[in-house]
């Protein structure tokens, strides 16, 4: 398991908001963001108080990023540009930015919300078709309904799902109840503490 992936580095930011790359010393461990995409990105006699302001939503930003939501990246990125930013803010929604207007009309990956159910519709995968048909089939109580084309999984599934998505569809675009995210293009080994919540925002009171 790359190191990414285990539970003890879990809420940490492993990988630079702004071009996607792993993190590999302390300080931009902390920081959510690497060191060439820091550099030069704070003009001179920047006020500190705004400086470690916006270095709080950059590091918002990563763990939001390593988890694919993309909206809350846009958002930490507006709040940056606000504290007169607009280098660091343009470098972290660059990658986000795009993607998520392309989603919100197109998705790769669409996820519906109906009752105790979600409804989700995703590419065929050809090449590996086995493997693939073999994950959905893997995840208690699902089945596929052929009048909508697609898989229908309890909510309580969510996190097999969320895994067979970061298996098969890397780097890809979804719209779900909570509105577009983006599968991260990392490897990543099934882990019952991984989770994409695709709870709708009405259910969080």
């Amino acid at each position: 398991m790359a190191y990414q992936d285990a539970p003890a580095t879990r809420m940490l930011a492993t990988n630079c908001v702004c071009c996607g790359r792993p993190l590999v010393d302390a300080c931009s461990v902390e920081l959510g963001i690497g060191p060439n995409c820091r550099h030069g990105i704070f003009p001179e006699g920047v006020d500190d108080g705004d400086r470690v302001t916006a270095n709080a939503c950059v590091y918002r930003a990563a763990l939001a990023a390593q988890n694919g939501k993309a909206e809350e990246v846009l958002e930490c990125a507006k709040e940056i540009r606000g504290l007169g930013f607009e280098e660091l803010a343009a470098k972290v929604e660059r990658r986000f930015k795009e993607g998520v207007a392309q989603a919100t009309c197109k998705p790769d990956i669409s996820i519906e919300a109906r009752g105790d159910e979600l409804l989700v519709k995703t590419p065929y995968r050809r090449g590996d078709a086995e493997a693939f048909v073999s994950a959905w089939r893997a995840i208690p109580g699902r089945r596929y309904d052929r009048a909508t084309r697609r898989n229908r999984i309890h909510r309580s599934q969510r996190r097999r799902l969320w895994t067979l998505l970061r298996r098969f569809f890397p780097g890809k675009w979804g719209k779900g109840p909570k509105g577009v995210f983006r599968i991260p293009a990392l490897p990543v080994e099934e882990d019952p503490q991984m989770e994409m919540d695709f709870e709708a925002k009405a259910n969080e009171a």
